[in-house]
């Protein structure tokens, strides 16, 4: 068990969950001695941060035996959010009770999995609280005939296309579309490189949770860095717009080491201020909705093309239904616009770290976006080494589909340069 040392303002924005407790753990004085020793204090508490990225902490009581008597396990939730699915907190809380008996004497961690694996304990999705979108709906899709590849992802199966060689060049959608978003610049961009387009958990081919819980701006992060992590991405331009930048670059401050070039478009990374008043718009209009047209959403929004109705049916493919739309409909509440909302400590402390970083950045931004279009200056100031500015006037929120051949050409140019 690694434990950590969370700060007091990233507590002040949690709640504490009672998970587990005992209240004789000094009927093992051995036990209870050694976790003394381990932990190095009798009373108190200890935190650690588990795979799935959620703050435990461990309570000793003291009553005066000579040694810690009582023990609980507290989760330590977002103060507005509910509990994070319950299969992995199972999970999480089967990964403590190995560490805590690793840290014990005359406790067997081997002999504590043997008990787990008769009881047949193996937390996982229940049966029915994940849907897969039929692979028929994807069938002629105008303009993109890229064969699918799929990895798994704590349980879920991510989809994602591919084209070319080299480096990976890694392009992340947002909402509510998927990787079809990018189906004009992959080709001009496969010609320098190994293009690399997931569909986010929830949206496209990938598999779509049906709780809203299943969904936080923490659980798409971490999908994001495991999805990099399976497939051992290495040197990445990252290409990103609106969520997918929202992402992208919270993955790009944890790991950075596997980064070499970004490329953000019409994005942000919201610390919980600022908001523009077009957000706020279209956050009250999404939250209200029970179906999402995705077609028409991209379709209203730009301006320098025509979306054909064999298109707008490609935006609609992932969703059958409305029981597939649950990440399309979360998604907009979830971005953080008070300092105290879910997300918005972790988003401060990730632009910290963006500032630190010195890899070559370009902004190609649709200057007709009344969502995010004015936020490019606020981008621009995070980072160091940023292109001049690169604003398509006509160009609005998806400008994918209003400038993509013009934006992949830039970006062709920029990647073709010297770092």
């Amino acid at each position: 068990m690694k434990f950590v040392a969370p700060s007091a303002e990233e507590l002040s924005y949690l709640r504490a969950d009672p998970l587990l407790w005992e209240q004789e753990l000094d009927v093992r004085p051995e036990v209870a001695e050694s976790i003394e020793r381990a932990l190095g204090q009798r009373a108190g508490r200890v935190h650690w941060r588990s795979p799935h990225d959620h703050l435990y902490a461990l309570e000793l009581a003291d009553l005066g035996r000579g040694r810690p008597s009582m023990a609980a396990v507290y989760g330590m939730w977002d103060r507005y959010e509910p509990r994070p699915p319950e299969h992995e907190i199972e999970a999480d809380l089967i990964d403590f009770c190995l560490g805590f008996a690793g840290l014990s004497d005359g406790l067997d961690p081997a002999h504590l999995s043997r008990v787990l694996g008769h009881a047949g304990i193996k937390p996982s999705w229940p049966a029915g609280s994940v849907l897969r979108t039929p692979e028929e709906r994807f069938s002629d899709l105008p303009d993109f005939s890229y064969q699918p590849h799929y990895v798994e992802i704590e349980g879920l199966r991510m989809a994602y296309v591919t084209s070319g060689d080299g480096d990976p060049i890694l392009m992340l959608h947002g909402e509510p579309t998927w990787g079809y978003l990018y189906r004009k610049m992959i080709l001009p961009l496969a010609q320098v490189g190994r293009v690399i387009v997931p569909d986010l958990i929830g949206f496209g081919r990938s598999d779509k949770p049906i709780a809203d819980n299943a969904y936080s701006y923490r659980s798409h992060a971490r999908w994001l860095r495991r999805f990099i992590e399976a497939l051992d991405l290495r040197r990445i331009v990252l290409v990103c717009q609106d969520w997918g930048g929202s992402l992208g670059l919270r993955a790009l401050a944890a790991m950075p080491e596997r980064f070499a070039r970004l490329v953000a478009m019409n994005t942000g990374l919201h610390g919980g201020s600022g908001v523009s008043d077009g957000f706020l718009r279209w956050r009250r209009y999404a939250v209200r909705q029970k179906d999402l047209d995705a077609g028409a959403i991209v379709k209203m929004t730009l301006n320098q093309r025509s979306l054909t109705d064999g298109e707008a049916a490609a935006y609609n493919a992932p969703f059958p239904s409305a029981a597939y739309q649950t990440g399309a409909l979360v998604f907009p509440r979830l971005v953080p616009i008070r300092p105290d909302h879910p997300g918005a400590y972790d988003n401060r402390v990730a632009i910290e770290k963006l500032k630190q970083l010195n890899l070559p950045v370009l902004l190609p931004w649709g200057g007709a976006d009344p969502v995010l279009g004015k936020l490019e200056p606020e981008l621009r100031q995070i980072f160091r080494n940023v292109a001049p500015p690169l604003i398509v006037s006509g160009a609005g929120h998806f400008i994918q589909e209003d400038a993509g051949e013009e934006v992949a050409t830039h970006i062709v140019n920029w990647i073709k340069t010297k770092p």
